[in-house]
């Protein structure tokens, strides 16, 4: 049995990487040589006589180079998948987390003031919760999932997430790994994306190339990118809905494996949560006196929403790439 759960988480694994990783490598790896081909402004009668021409073993040393860097970039996209995600959310250094980061925040924050709390309760912290707003959707997505049940159960999702994802049945494992694995694969598209329209762009615009070349390979592959992007919010929300049914139906199970008893009401329940938690962030024992907290059921100071339009970082970036394509094209006429 241990021998075919291997194997079976095996042929998962390989499934991932070349759903994830491989396909999106080849696929951009595959324009990025077509790009470097057609760049030139050569004719296809003419490559094409060039590589008949070639011998057999430059013919396979191309092939093999090829080959070998399609799998190099699928082994750095998987290998990087936290860090782009991480990135997609939000977690950037310090210098751009105060002039991008502020941007962003400034933008979602008008956007979860005037909006109704109906429409935004799966895709941004309440509004009480201001400080916690991310600079990007996906972000403020994620986030809202990983508070959800801090604010219902008094549960740190953080501390507690690791030790409840072995106790979830296989039908709940087996839907949270689908759709992390879609939004993996969608945030993976999104940057080949990206690196494409930077090197094709950039590649035909250093040859002189065509110049509808070069918006090809920009626009296209910005509007590539945000519809990966679009997809990958997707993938995120649902993703969110699945790490809230796992608290809400198998919160106790763990209870149970730590030697707990389900808690008679919800405070209790909150009181309970937050010792454990804190058990387990600091070792204080469950059983210590600790000082009341104020009232959480009194309601925080909510500002009127500010005047004013604040683009977004996707705003931004799509202007970007028009402007800088339409500079591109139109440079070497001026």
């Amino acid at each position: 049995m241990f021998t075919t759960t291997l194997s079976e988480a095996a042929q998962f694994a390989t499934r991932r990487f070349v759903r994830v990783a491989l396909l999106p490598s080849l696929a951009c790896c595959s324009l990025l040589a077509l790009v470097a081909i057609t760049g030139r402004e050569q004719p296809p009668s003419s490559v094409l006589r060039v590589w008949r021409s070639q011998p057999g073993e430059v013919k396979a040393l191309l092939v093999a180079g090829f080959l070998t860097a399609v799998l190099l970039v699928s082994a750095i996209t998987d290998s990087a998948q936290s860090a782009l995600l991480r990135s997609a959310e939000g977690y950037w250094g310090r210098i751009a987390d105060r002039s991008l980061g502020r941007i962003g925040r400034r933008c979602h924050r008008l956007r979860l003031l005037r909006s109704a709390d109906g429409s935004v309760h799966h895709q941004y912290p309440p509004r009480s919760r201001l400080h916690e707003v991310m600079p990007t959707r996906l972000g403020n997505i994620l986030k809202a999932a990983e508070l959800y049940p801090q604010l219902r159960y008094g549960i740190d999702a953080v501390l507690v997430w690791p030790r409840l994802f072995h106790l979830l049945p296989d039908g709940l494992l087996g839907a949270l790994a689908m759709a992390r694995t879609e939004l993996s694969a969608l945030l993976v598209r999104a940057f080949l994306s990206c690196v494409f329209a930077v090197l094709g762009a950039g590649y035909v615009a250093a040859l002189s190339g065509p110049p509808s070349l070069v918006l090809e390979c920009l626009w296209g592959g910005v509007l590539l990118a945000w519809a990966s992007y679009r997809g990958a919010l997707n993938a995120a929300v649902v993703y969110g809905q699945h790490v809230r049914a796992a608290f809400d139906l198998h919160r106790n199970d763990l209870l149970e494996a730590l030697g707990e008893r389900p808690p008679p009401g919800p405070e209790a329940e909150r009181e309970r949560w937050k010792r454990i938690c804190l058990f387990l962030h600091r070792g204080v024992p469950t059983n210590h006196e600790a000082p009341p907290d104020e009232d959480p059921r009194t309601p925080p100071e909510i500002p009127d929403p500010p005047t004013g339009f604040s683009p977004s970082l996707t705003q931004l970036t799509m202007a970007g790439a028009t402007i800088l394509g339409l500079v591109g094209v139109l440079t070497p006429h001026v």
